[in-house]
């Protein structure tokens, strides 16, 4: 890694650890409104280390070699979010209710499962690199399930600018969206502009999939434990497939070095 890339892997984990303590100490369980300090500092913080990440990564290409040869932190990051989109899935098929939109989504998962899953045998190959299974339309649909996220927000959510997680959301399904649609080009359709692409949508995913969403994991979990793990299971279990892709992307770009595509 480059210094600067290291520089913002840094302030990223800085921003996981003030988000925890922001969801500990500051921030209503019941309602997500903010108790302590203005909401505006919130998304101040979070839109300056993602613009960083962002500008970061367009400022130099990265070859696609990397990626079509063996990187085993990514191939297992890729395998577990496909275990964890599947069991969101299966979560969601026996405790939600039966609708449309469930239903559409949990199809989604199932081919974004795949697709993740075809991308960690890849990356995990002992005899060398070989294309992920199933092709671009594969890719396509396994990326349509962040897209589909996006809109079911808007369509399902009374979120309101002060309640800060699930309007973040919105950011977070967008950056693994265009982090797993940058990896979809630049294997099947590599052109001169992915690089770039690629290394700022693996370093925002990072911050947004990852570092972000981990303190909300973990008190998700801590609810779980405390007697309410039906309740959470389907919302716990997407979130930890959203922080295998945010550390996938990571993995992704960690060994890249500069050049041109």
């Amino acid at each position: 890694m480059e210094p600067l890339e290291l520089i913002i892997v840094l302030l990223c984990v800085l921003l996981g650890l003030g988000r925890g303590a922001d969801l500990a100490f500051a921030t209503d369980a019941a309602t997500g409104l903010c108790t302590a300090g203005a909401v505006w500092w919130r998304y101040l913080a979070l839109g300056a280390v993602v613009l960083a990440a962002v500008l970061a990564g367009r400022s130099r290409p990265l070859p696609p070699e990397p990626l079509r040869s063996r990187r085993p932190a990514a191939g297992v990051l890729a395998f577990a979010g496909a275990v964890c989109m599947l069991a969101a899935g299966a979560a969601q098929f026996v405790l939600a209710a039966g609708t449309v939109s469930t239903f559409v989504r949990i199809l989604l998962e199932v081919a974004c499962a795949v697709w993740l899953s075809n991308l960690g045998r890849s990356w995990l190959r002992g005899d060398g690199w070989k294309t992920p299974a199933g092709g671009l339309p594969l890719a396509i649909a396994g990326s349509a399930l962040f897209y589909w996220n996006v809109l079911m927000r808007f369509m399902e959510n009374s979120s309101s600018w002060h309640r800060v997680q699930p309007t973040a959301a919105v950011w977070q399904e967008m950056a693994a969206l265009l982090l797993l649609a940058a990896l979809a080009r630049t294997l099947y359709l590599p052109r001169s502009e992915n690089g770039r692409s690629l290394h700022a949508a693996a370093l925002a995913a990072f911050c947004l999939c990852l570092c972000w969403e981990l303190p909300r994991v973990l008190l998700l979990l801590a609810a779980g434990f405390g007697g309410g793990m039906a309740a959470v299971l389907p919302e716990l279990l997407s979130g930890l497939a959203l922080c295998c892709i945010g550390g996938m992307g990571l993995a992704c770009i960690g060994q890249g070095k500069a050049g041109n595509n």
